[in-house]
């Protein structure tokens, strides 16, 4: 002790000394990096409920499943109708932020929402978008091409099944069965991006973008969205002719399905056909679902939910 100079624990035997250096600073130590919960442990899940109060409440689809895959106590909601802008703090609560947009086919992830989300995503961490018109609003931007990782595809499957694919397994999932929310119009066809997977396609788990047509699979209620969306196609689809769209839009004002599909165009069939798709970039990870967790039932929600989060969080 007389040597050393000072006595750190007094009293107690000792297994070692580190002394000080006159003249020397000690390392500064490393920034912690941000770690994902032990395997056998179940994440802090932050639900951004961004439906605007339009259509079905996510919150309320989503509160069950949620809470059965998050940490006890572990389990937030935001709502941006009655709360704002979500900050970045609420956002690094958690392991897992769920996006939801429900029926939002404007504004489904503004540009400030869109800056937060590349910050929580850069301190590592995980991110899960769900809605059926995200793409459809912002798939030119950079955010979805180049953090999500995924090409929007067309406005609509054409058909409410979907089944997974590699590191999902291979299950089969149908959309607006009975006990789900029956929501779902217009679900993106997504495809991969620079090293992103599809873990689920549209009708079958290899379906490529030449089965796909643009048409809503349900006749839509909302007649100002199902007008934009003929009037204003979007993806990588043939342009309506403007001799059919008067013929749509009396179709759609009547109330029956659309027969004139607009398909993909031919150089871009072999795209893939995807409902989600999943990046892994190293320091983080994403999983874009192109249609809303809401349109699924209960036990569906639940199952697509458990295995997003186990991937996730891998």
């Amino acid at each position: 002790m007389q040597e050393w100079g000072r006595d750190p624990y007094v009293g107690r035997l000792k297994g070692c000394f580190i002394r000080d250096i006159a003249g020397s600073a000690p390392a500064p130590a490393p920034a912690p990096a941000p770690t994902p919960p032990a395997s056998n442990q179940k994440p802090k899940v932050l639900l951004v409920d961004d439906d605007m109060g339009q259509g079905a409440d996510v919150t309320n689809a989503l509160r069950d499943a949620i809470k059965a895959n998050a940490a006890t106590g572990g389990a937030f909601v935001w709502n941006t109708q009655t709360q704002g802008q979500v900050p970045l703090s609420e956002l690094n609560r958690a392991d897992i932020v769920i996006w939801a947009t429900g029926e939002q086919y404007q504004n489904t992830i503004t540009a400030n929402d869109q800056n937060l989300l590349r910050q929580f995503l850069a301190a590592g961490g995980r991110l899960l978008v769900t809605g059926q018109d995200v793409g459809y609003d912002i798939g030119t931007g950079e955010f979805y091409r180049g953090i999500l990782k995924t090409r929007f595809v067309a406005d609509s499957s054409g058909t409410p099944k979907f089944v997974t694919r590699g590191a999902f397994g291979n299950t089969a999932f149908n959309l607006n069965a009975q006990g789900s929310a029956g929501n779902q119009y217009y679900p993106d066809v997504l495809a991969d991006l620079s090293g992103s997977s599809v873990v689920a396609s549209w009708g079958s788990a290899n379906a490529n973008a030449g089965t796909i047509t643009a048409q809503s699979i349900r006749v839509d209620p909302n007649r100002n969205r199902a007008t934009q969306k003929v009037q204003q196609p979007r993806g990588l689809v043939e342009q309506l002719a403007a001799n059919v769209i008067g013929t749509v839009l009396n179709q759609i004002f009547g109330g029956q399905p659309q027969t004139q599909r607009p398909r993909v165009t031919a150089q871009n069939a072999s795209e893939n056909a995807g409902a989600i798709v999943a990046n892994d970039a190293g320091k983080y990870r994403t999983v874009n679902m192109g249609f809303g967790l809401e349109g699924l039932t209960p036990n569906s929600r639940n199952m697509l939910i458990k295995t997003s989060f186990d991937w996730l969080m891998r």
